[in-house]
């Protein structure tokens, strides 16, 4: 294995870690979702979750992003995660906000460590 290779293999565990972290966010949204939401909806007299729902698509559209553009889907991740969080902070409900935009604030914070360990190993190899 060359140097170079070396290197590399040692930012295997972070993009890993933060496609994981991506993942259980998704999964775990659709869950909690699935679970609370869907029946709140149908019942219709909570009428909070319409406007929330599609607030979720910024995030989850932003975790797939990260597959092809990490910068940029982990910025779109990073600021669904935080309107998702101040949806609910705007109606008095923080600990729901924090349980909705937490999961993928984190992971977005991952993918930037990611991306941050990515770039000081190109610096260091141009050198």
């Amino acid at each position: 294995m060359t140097h170079q290779k070396k290197k590399e293999h040692h930012l295997r565990p972070y993009k890993i870690a933060a496609q994981t972290a991506g993942l259980v966010a998704c999964i775990f949204i659709f869950f909690f979702i699935g679970g609370k939401g869907v029946p709140a909806i149908l019942k219709t007299e909570e009428n909070q979750w319409v406007p929330f729902l599609p607030l979720l698509i910024l995030p989850v559209t932003g975790y797939i992003i990260t597959w092809y553009k990490e910068f940029t889907g982990a910025l779109i991740v990073a600021a669904g995660g935080i309107i998702l969080f101040g949806f609910f902070n705007m109606k008095g409900d923080t600990s729901t906000g924090l349980l909705y935009g937490m999961p993928f604030i984190i992971a977005a914070f991952v993918f930037f460590v990611h991306i941050n360990k990515r770039n000081q190993l190109k610096r260091n190899t141009e050198k």
